[in-house]
This record gives C-alpha cells, structure tokens and sequence, in this order.
C-alpha cells in the first residue's frame, strides 16, 4: 500500500579480507543488489582457527589485536565501497569459517545471508568442503549466493 514504510531486513554478509579482491567485489555486487531498499548490514570476516599445536604459541593479546586490526580494516573498507550505507554493524571473530558464520545468524536472526562465492573446483570442494554449501544446508534464513 502507498503510505507504508518498507520494512528494513538484516542481512549478513561475511568479508574475506584476505583476498581483498574478492572483499571488494562481494560488496559491490550486494550494494548493485540492495538498491534503495533500506537494510541492517551486519559485516563480519573470519580468522580460521590456527592449527592447535601453532595455536598454543599464539598469546591470547594477539589474536585479540589482530581482530581488532581486522575489524578495523572491514569498516573502512565498507565505507570505502558503500559510502551511502547508514548505521551498520561489524564484527571479527576466529574460528572455523561455516560455524563461525552460523553461530553469528544465531545471534543476529537475519532475514538473509549473502555469500561472495570463490571460484574453486569441483575437486577442491570435495576435498576441503565448501563453506558456501554447509552454510546453505544448515542457515535457518535465506542464503544468497553472490557470483
């Protein structure tokens, strides 16, 4: 009906900051896919645990430092890329890639997770596991694939 406010929907969108590139094209093609529709942006990116032997030799100070560095660098980017996006939410964590992600949905209840995908091979998916497939065979939301 005219006269309504369009309803605001939380979407999640995990960031490999460690291919930049990718970063960058994953929020370019999800601002060409919002559009003017207003939206809760939630940002997050992903340290994968260190092995646990290398793990033991990692102080916890720095790990925390690193993610602090990592949250930092995902908001200016961000804000590099989506200058008119308004109040938006970020966060860094480590952990294994998938969980990480659904243990976010957990907290945040999306309506929507966009997913940059990477380009791996078949083989590679088989071998090592997509986090693109677990993360859409166990989201509770809708789950968006971003090519």
């Amino acid at each position: 009906m005219a006269g309504e406010l369009e309803m605001s929907i939380k979407i999640i969108l995990p960031l490999d900051l460690q291919d930049r590139d990718s970063a960058i094209a994953g929020l370019v093609r999800a601002k060409t896919y919002l559009g003017d529709r207003p939206v809760e942006m939630y940002f997050m990116s992903i340290l994968p645990k260190p092995v646990p032997l290398l793990g033991a030799y990692l102080p916890k100070e720095e790990i925390a430092s690193a993610l602090r560095v990592l949250e930092d660098e995902m908001r200016l980017l961000v804000k590099q890329v989506m200058p008119e996006i308004g109040p938006f939410f970020t966060k860094a964590t480590e952990g294994v890639i998938f969980k990480e992600i659904l243990k976010y949905a957990r907290e945040v209840q999306p309506d929507l997770i966009m997913l940059p995908s990477h380009s791996h091979s078949k083989v590679e998916n088989i071998l090592i596991g997509s986090v693109t497939s677990k993360v859409v065979e166990r989201a509770d939301c809708s789950v968006l694939v971003i090519r």
